[in-house]
């Protein structure tokens, strides 16, 4: 009877507790209901935010590579959280026999390439815009009295980086540096490092969901571990400053004030110091006559830097860029950008371009095609962008993704927005090839718009005023279109071969213009007057005569595409671009589309983009305002607005060569163009 009643009290022990344990669940999921309407809810993962100052000089620091080979695991539904029914620390869950119940763990997943984008290299993840997790292990023997830094390339898009089971940061916005100061939480020995990524874009997003361009995903850029001494170097600026001189700012962390900073440019046998004020920083300037950077002889100097117990150096090149009146002059004298765009994808494969070697291969084209000046589009490149051009003696016109309508009064966004433009300077402000920063492309009016704008052309100045600051602008096409369509109708009128309804719908837009109809061959004066370039030193537009602005006026008169195309082709040598503000005008995209291979007649034939290419210098070259053009594109990339079955397939199509490098018509026109007068007039006044 003794051990029965036991057994009773037992269970009954055991179904109180139960009872209890149930009703915390319950009352748990009950809430996560009320909250979320989702039982397997997760908390929300708090992490600070990286460090707003950027490591420079970053190759010549003292790194462990965490390159290579990653595990992965995709998770759109964000079960792998810290906290969640089914994730926890997935890093430490090891299955140990047949009877453990794990959904979720590292011991299993893919393996991916970092760096690399994740869309490319996983079958069936292509179109994926959700969550992913990265985890690899480490070795690390921290020493005493230095302090370690995680160091990321740029990830796409959201991040929260986790070491050792602890969220350590969370970065918001993607394609830019950002580093973590890890020293309290490097272990000795084996290191457990995890970044969830998630790659999707929203309304309030930089750049937003919707983008001519392929949203890869993922560590898209190097990661490394950056050991330091406690008192640093972080970050210096150096550039040609006045009168015969070199001066610059090194931004350092823990020395006291009155540190000495020791400067050497050894090839032009410089050696100064400064002196760290209370700030950290050290400022200083010095006499010295380099040999200038241009085009023709990209020349490079070594400059190293040192103050206490660190040293860094880089190959930096010195030269000026201004807007002066009409006039773009490089080192004082005249210069025309006989420019490219491009998207950072590489030749002979899809994905990002990560290496140093992708970015030599992409910018040997552009150098092939007589290109002195390349608009790297619409985003932060790697570092190796700026690098490469540096040494190759290409111009570059580096941009943040502000593109298209994006959430302009939304604080957050210019947070976004303000942080992307910082960091990308902080990283590349010693990069001589670059001469233009760019806030923004194909952005519509409107007054919250240039607020925000403003915000980021005043925060360009502040932190790098020795560059040209721009946007490509669209301007107010509606209004521009119906001239056009006058002109059009001047050219129609007496067409041969065109369609008696074409042709009678051009008498009638005629007759309502009266006498300001204008006549066959008059000049059209297109003056882009956006109130963005009152703000800019160059005036940049994105223009699409002979591609997008036939079909709008199609739509809009009833007139055949094909009689309009051709009407178009006559007419735009006689357009004259030009701006209203005085300055420089720079036609930042103009393009047509062809599929490599495909000719004969009609659009997405190599013929016709060949012809509109002609046509489009001939309108340059009758537009004195114009002193730089930058046609979409060097290559096809990828992009997901562009679904046309066996034409692209997902690809824009408006390349000079393709995915692979096969080189189209329209490149050898727009090669020759650069190699006659327009593109040596400037070099054949100063040989003179």
């Amino acid at each position: 009877m003794y051990q029965v009643s036991n057994l009773y009290k037992s269970l009954a022990f055991l179904t109180a507790s139960l009872s209890v344990l149930l009703l915390t669940v319950n009352s748990a999921f009950a809430e996560q209901r009320s909250e979320e309407q989702a039982p397997l809810s997760r908390p929300e993962i708090s992490a600070p935010t990286p460090d707003p100052e950027v490591i420079g000089f970053i190759d010549s620091r003292n790194t462990l590579s965490l390159n290579g080979t990653w595990n992965l695991l995709i998770d759109p539904m964000g079960v792998g959280d810290p906290g969640g029914a089914f994730g926890g620390w997935a890093s430490a869950r090891q299955q140990k026999n047949a009877w453990q119940l794990i959904e979720y763990n590292y011991s299993s997943a893919r393996k991916i390439s970092v760096p690399g984008d994740f869309n490319t290299q996983i079958d069936g993840l292509l179109f994926y815009r959700d969550s992913v997790w990265y985890q690899r292990f480490f070795e690390a023997s921290p020493v005493d009295n230095n302090r370690y830094h995680l160091w990321f390339g740029g990830i796409n898009y959201t991040s929260i980086i986790f070491l050792n089971g602890k969220p350590i940061a969370k970065q918001v916005g993607g394609y830019v540096p950002f580093s973590v100061d890890i020293t309290e939480h490097l272990k000795a020995g084996r290191n457990d490092l995890v970044v969830k990524v998630n790659n999707r874009l929203d309304a309030n997003s930089v750049p937003t969901a919707r983008t001519d361009w392929w949203p890869y995903g993922g560590l898209t850029r190097d990661v490394m571990l950056v050991e330091t001494p406690d008192k640093f170097i972080v970050n210096a600026k150096v550039q040609l400053g006045d009168n015969a001189s070199i001066q610059g700012e090194i931004h350092t962390r823990g020395f006291k004030k009155g540190t000495k900073v020791s400067i050497k440019v050894p090839e032009l046998g410089l050696a100064t110091t400064a002196k760290v004020d209370q700030t950290g920083l050290a400022k200083w300037q010095t006499k010295a006559k380099p040999v200038l950077w241009e085009p023709d002889n990209p020349k490079l100097y070594k400059v190293e830097i040192s103050a206490g117990r660190d040293n860094i150096s880089d190959r930096i090149g010195f030269r000026t860029i201004e807007a002066r009146g009409e006039t773009i002059l490089l080192n004082g004298k005249p210069i025309r950008f006989k420019g490219i765009s491009t998207h950072e994808e590489p030749i002979g494969r899809d994905g990002t371009a990560f290496s140093r070697s992708d970015m030599v291969k992409l910018f040997s084209e552009a150098k092939a095609l007589g290109a002195n000046f390349v608009r790297a589009a619409h985003y932060p490149y790697s570092r190796y962008a700026a690098q490469v051009a540096d040494e190759m003696g290409l111009l570059l016109w580096k941009e943040v993704p502000i593109y298209w309508n994006i959430a302009w009064e939304n604080p957050e966004t210019l947070s976004i927005a303000r942080d992307q433009v910082s960091r990308l300077i902080k990283r590349d402000w010693n990069r001589a090839s670059i001469v233009i920063w760019s806030v923004a492309n194909e952005t519509p009016y409107s007054e919250p718009r240039m607020k925000f704008l403003e915000h980021l052309i005043n925060d360009v100045r502040t932190l790098d005023h020795s560059r040209l600051v721009s946007a490509a602008l669209l301007g107010d096409m509606r209004s521009k279109l119906r001239q056009i369509v006058l002109h059009l109708a001047a050219y129609g009128i007496d067409a041969e071969d065109i369609d008696p309804k074409d042709r009678a719908m051009f008498s009638e837009i005629l007759k309502k213009a009266g006498d300001s109809a204008p006549k066959k061959g008059d000049n059209y004066q297109l003056i882009i007057d956006d109130p963005l370039g009152e703000l800019a030193d160059i005036v940049s537009y994105n223009e699409y005569f002979g591609w997008y602005y036939s079909i709008a006026i199609a739509a809009t008169t009833g007139i055949s595409e094909k009689t309009l195309r051709e009407l178009m082709l006559d007419f735009i040598p006689n357009i004259n671009i030009g701006n209203a503000f005085g300055k420089p005008m720079h036609i930042s995209e103009f393009g047509a589309g062809a599929k490599f291979g495909n000719r004969g007649e009609g659009v997405w034939t190599e013929d016709y983009q060949a012809e509109v290419y002609r046509v489009q210098t001939q309108m340059i070259s009758n537009s004195p305002q114009v002193q730089g053009m930058t046609p979409w594109v060097l290559k096809d990339f990828r992009a997901m607005l562009r679904a046309l079955p066996n034409i692209q397939d997902y690809r824009n199509r408006k390349g000079l060569i393709d995915e692979n490098g096969q080189r189209k018509q329209a490149f050898y026109v727009l090669r020759d163009f650069y190699q006659g007068p327009w593109g040596t007039a400037f070099a054949m006044e100063s040989s003179h």
